[in-house]
């Protein structure tokens, strides 16, 4: 059975919407999901909303080369008035070195001006600042030491929130551009999260067999 794999995430519909028309066009299969928002067990903030489009991974290099390609062509017909024309030469190399965060057409227009503008910008270079951005994208989030005792404490005390921060740090994880999976988590810090859930369950075992036996006794 083939493997779908999240080719890009989209926070807007209207985007994700003519991405999925633009795979049907070019009889790409593809599947479509929507990650409902929630609440991140260490951040405790709310996640956006995203509509995920997955292809084949064995398809990623094709379709990405499709979509630069139309990026390339559509460079020849910009608006002049476009606004990365009025970009600095420090934030068109930004562009560069966060292609994640931009359309291909963005992407593709910021190395046009700056190869007018005298700058050499090959595709080794390019290469080079895409690897440099899936290494920083990879890196564990930082230490979280003070969540990590919150997650001992309440796990001591038997509750679940102290069960579920473990979880959190144990089994979080974050998508790359180029599809692979990651935990979000050192290490280190993920051992702390699978002592701090295997301390909760037995606590939290332990209490329900404190309020069992007596009962039982009677």
């Amino acid at each position: 059975m083939d493997e779908f794999v999240t080719f890009k995430e989209f926070s807007d519909e209207e985007h994700f919407i003519e991405f999925s028309q633009f795979l049907e066009q070019n009889n790409i299969r593809f599947q479509t999901e929507i990650s409902n928002g929630a609440i991140d067990p260490v951040s405790m903030r709310s996640v956006q909303k995203f509509f995920l489009v997955k292809i084949e991974k064995e398809n990623f290099p094709s379709v990405q080369k499709l979509i630069d390609n139309i990026a390339q062509e559509s460079i020849e017909d910009i608006d002049p008035e476009h606004y990365l024309f009025q970009f600095s030469d420090e934030e068109l190399f930004e562009i560069l070195s966060k292609a994640d965060e931009w359309s291909e057409l963005d992407y593709k227009l910021a190395q046009k001006i700056l190869q007018d503008r005298g700058h050499t910008v090959d595709t080794e270079y390019l290469k080079y600042l895409k690897k440099e951005r899936l290494a920083t994208l990879a890196k564990p989030e930082p230490s979280q030491a003070k969540f990590i005792w919150a997650g001992y404490t309440f796990a001591i005390l038997g509750g679940v929130l102290g069960v579920a921060m473990g979880w959190g740090i144990y089994f979080s994880q974050k998508r790359l551009p180029n599809g692979e999976v990651v935990y979000s988590y050192s290490e280190s810090d993920r051992k702390h999260g699978k002592k701090i859930i295997v301390i909760g369950f037995i606590m939290m075992v332990l209490l329900i067999l404190l309020k069992i036996l007596p009962l039982s006794s009677e």
